[in-house]
């Protein structure tokens, strides 16, 4: 019998945000190309690069590299040079690629239950995999939650040049949206998983999987037969492609809670997450998370509260993240989640999703005295008529009451906008831009409509003339590129409301605020970013850093060396969120 030992990758930020930023791009581009033929009536690689030309505009780019926020905080610490992270130097900066993830934690809790003895690989960039691989693990396990199945074949590549004979193994949400079909695939996505062979030996299709997968790991420690284990994909020795039998499996989201005094120390960090349930009772026409998990699943009052008890006790967590589906999905349970954690006092912070049409005036109340800072809300869009055409169940006017309300109680509010859903206009793009002007939303993250056959507007396809897929569109109204171009100028016409184009906010907040830079702070330095791109845009690039952009850099610079770890900087005064700026 070979041995327990598992490697599990949880994710892959790598440590230079323009090359990850580049390849997500690249990676769009080949997704284009592969499927161009299924489209006689449009030409999606021109429309991708289109796309890819707007994106690229959304990001702050400075001495020819492109740059978020934590980029610039390190580039202002580093004396005005961006440091060049390493797996070695990198906890000497901020950077995203050391944030933690429950997929892994969770993973590494399920199968030490079962026997098994994990190993989390946190960040797929900070390992040092010869080392790793030396040991012989049983197999090598990555989730797709937050990895593109191109990145993960990449990332085999790799593990095989050293190990060949090491399983790897492929599982989590995207796996499962992409080989769902099964047999039934597209031509195309059966070609394009033929390069997988002597890569990815089994892809593990199940919304859960955690049974799934340590069946897997069972039959690879005993020799066993994988066309027996169910939720399986996987090459044969004729190297085709075989799907095994479909189980769904089910559990209890209570047997899914963490007991966060058994993860050792290495694996935790200042910013905890944590899932009180599972699943979300709309069908929005755009989303696809409904059909993983179709039902909502809850954790019970009593065993939530001990998870938060735990996490308490470790003594260093500052900030939790909720990663609920939809917290706020069920009014009564999140105001006795809300009375709970008012009871128990914590001495964390916390932020989450929230539906904005459940932010009432007792809700916002009770958020605020639990401690919570920031909220992003699924808005949308700024339009009625968009908001019906997506069965959102939302209206414009209550959305601009919960965001004056979280302001008026001092809670950051994060909207993600959704541009050109089928119907979209330039008509209708304006009515977004004055609701988030009108309300002062101190955050937006603006999204390109992403196509799927799988929302549940592909029904309406004839309706609306949509034709295409992933980024690259085309309805009555709009295409991709244009609404990609609208997604641009919201920098120059939205004054008061900030972004951040590769990552949404709440990971950036989330970050620095176990970091213990302060809320206002954190505002502060993505209206400070977003004062920097403009004033380079502005600016002739033969002339180098012009007085303001120096006066922008200095600011940033005293926001940085004082904020964060308990110390003032120097902001003036705290930002009111209730005034106008």
């Amino acid at each position: 019998m070979k041995n327990s030992r598992v490697l599990i990758i949880a994710a892959d930020q790598p440590l230079d945000y323009d090359t990850h930023f580049k390849n997500r791009l690249k990676n769009l581009m080949s997704r284009a190309a592969r499927h161009a033929s299924r489209f006689n009536d449009l030409n999606l690689p021109e429309i991708q690069g289109a796309v890819n030309n707007n994106i690229s505009k959304l990001q702050l780019r400075m001495n020819d590299k492109y740059m978020g926020l934590l980029d610039l905080m390190n580039y202002t610490k580093n004396g005005r040079q961006l440091p060049g992270l390493t797996p070695k130097n990198f906890d000497k900066f901020l950077t995203h690629s050391d944030m933690i993830t429950l997929n892994g934690i969770y993973l590494y809790h399920y199968l030490r239950s079962k026997g098994f003895e994990p190993e989390i690989i946190q960040n797929f960039s900070l390992a040092d995999w010869p080392d790793l691989l030396r040991k012989k693990p049983l197999a090598v396990c990555i989730s797709s939650n937050f990895i593109y199945l191109d990145e993960i074949g990449d990332m085999a590549v790799k593990i095989k040049g050293f190990e060949p004979q090491i399983p790897v193994i492929a599982g989590g949400m995207l796996v499962k949206k992409v080989l769902n079909a099964g047999p039934n695939l597209f031509p195309e996505t059966m070609n394009w998983l033929a390069t997988f062979q002597d890569k990815v030996d089994i892809f593990v299709i199940e919304f859960q999987g955690e049974q799934t997968l340590v069946n897997v790991l069972s039959a690879l420690r005993n020799e066993g037969d994988l066309a027996d284990v169910p939720n399986l994909a996987f090459f044969d020795g004729n190297k085709e492609m075989v799907f095994t039998r479909r189980e769904q499996e089910y559990l209890e989201m209570d047997r899914t809670t963490i007991d966060w005094s058994e993860i050792p120390r290495a694996y935790l960090r200042k910013t905890l997450p944590v899932t009180s349930s599972r699943g979300c009772i709309f069908r929005c026409r755009f989303c696809t998370c409904w059909r993983l998990c179709p039902e909502v699943h809850y954790k019970s009052l009593p065993v939530l509260r001990n998870e938060l008890r735990l996490i308490h006790n470790l003594g260093f967590v500052k900030h939790i993240r909720f990663t609920d589906d939809n917290l706020t999905g069920n009014r009564k349970r999140m105001e006795s989640i809300l009375e709970m954690m008012i009871g128990e006092n914590f001495d964390f912070t916390w932020s989450t999703y929230a539906r904005a049409s459940a932010l009432t005036p007792k809700m916002v109340k009770l958020m605020k005295r639990a401690g919570c800072e920031f909220v992003n809300m699924g808005i949308e869009s700024g339009s009625q008529t968009i908001l019906n055409n997506m069965d959102k169940h939302l209206k414009r006017d209550r959305v601009i009451e919960a965001i004056k309300r979280l302001n008026d109680h001092g809670i950051y509010g994060e909207g993600g906008f959704i541009l050109g859903y089928p119907g979209e206009t330039p008509g209708t793009f304006t009515e977004t831009v004055d609701l988030i002007n009108s309300s002062k939303l101190p955050f937006y993250q603006p999204n390109l409509f992403y196509y799927s056959k799988d929302m549940l507007v592909n029904e309406d396809k004839d309706k609306f003339g949509l034709s295409g897929l992933g980024l690259s569109w085309r309805h009555n109204t709009m295409d991709s590129a244009e609404a990609s171009r609208l997604m641009v100028d919201m920098i120059q016409i939205i004054e008061h409301g900030f972004n951040e184009p590769q990552v949404s906010v709440w990971e950036t907040f989330r970050l620095l605020r176990g970091e213990g830079y302060r809320p206002e702070e954190i505002y502060e330095l993505l209206k400070l970013k977003r004062s920097l791109k403009l004033t380079l845009e502005a600016s002739s690039p033969r002339q180098g850093f012009s007085a303001q952009v120096d006066e922008i850099l200095k600011r940033i610079e005293a926001i940085v060396k004082g904020g964060g770890r308990g110390r003032p900087s120097k902001i003036p005064t705290p930002i009111s969120l209730h005034t106008s700026p």
